[in-house]
């Protein structure tokens, strides 16, 4: 930061692709060294995941804002709580921050629909937090296939994880593979990494996947 004195940083946390997400206080600690004149922005789309997992991963945003007048939090309801057809996001910040956007920003934001689903899942914080749970069980069979095939596998806070191929096998071909299988993965080559991410499914869709994968890692 002091070397190149960007006008925004974006911290995405938990990650994506990766999935693994910074500490807290390691963020905080790294705004406070930031310019009040530079935006931080933080993407939280995942944070759900991580506060379920381990707190000290999750930032609040109402912490952030209160503490930084130049940090800009945003957040989604395509993941944790399953909106994603209905695409609503959101923005936390200072009232600063909010009301330069307010000069940019499209006369409608989201459909009626879309605020009323969000609205509704709000209410069901109980359903959430199951499904999010489901998550991590499910993840450690994943971690288990990772074990068995010799695999590194990068510490999710989300609802997917990364699998760190070794030389021997070809994220660009095994992605391929699956694809004709009819299982779409992420194929992480384009970022320089010879590593798949897989979204966490159901039970049954996450035995396919072993099953898929077996002749192939």
């Amino acid at each position: 930061y002091q070397e190149h004195k960007p006008s925004i940083i974006f911290l995405c946390t938990p990650n994506n692709p990766t999935g693994d997400a910074l500490d807290t206080g390691e963020m905080i600690s790294f705004i406070e060294k930031v310019d009040n004149d530079t935006l931080v922005i933080v993407d939280g789309a995942y944070m759900e995941y991580a506060r379920f997992k381990d707190p000290s991963k999750a930032v609040e945003p109402k912490d952030l804002i209160q503490k930084f007048d130049n940090v800009l939090f945003l957040g989604t309801f395509s993941k944790a709580y399953g909106l994603g057809g209905m695409r609503v996001g959101y923005g936390i910040a200072s009232a600063s921050i909010i009301k330069t956007l307010y000069k940019v920003r499209p006369p409608f934001n989201i459909t009626t629909l879309s605020l009323e689903a969000a609205s509704v899942a709000l209410e069901d914080e109980a359903f959430v937090i199951e499904c999010i749970s489901d998550n991590f069980k499910e993840m450690k069979r994943y971690e288990a296939l990772a074990d068995e095939k010799g695999i590194q596998i990068i510490e999710s806070y989300t609802n997917f994880v990364t699998l760190s191929l070794p030389d021997a096998k070809n994220s660009s071909q095994i992605a391929q593979a699956l694809l004709k299988k009819g299982m779409i993965i992420r194929d992480l080559s384009s970022y320089g990494l010879n590593a798949i991410r897989v979204t966490i499914g159901t039970q049954v869709q996450n035995s396919r996947f072993f099953e898929l994968c077996e002749p192939l890692l």
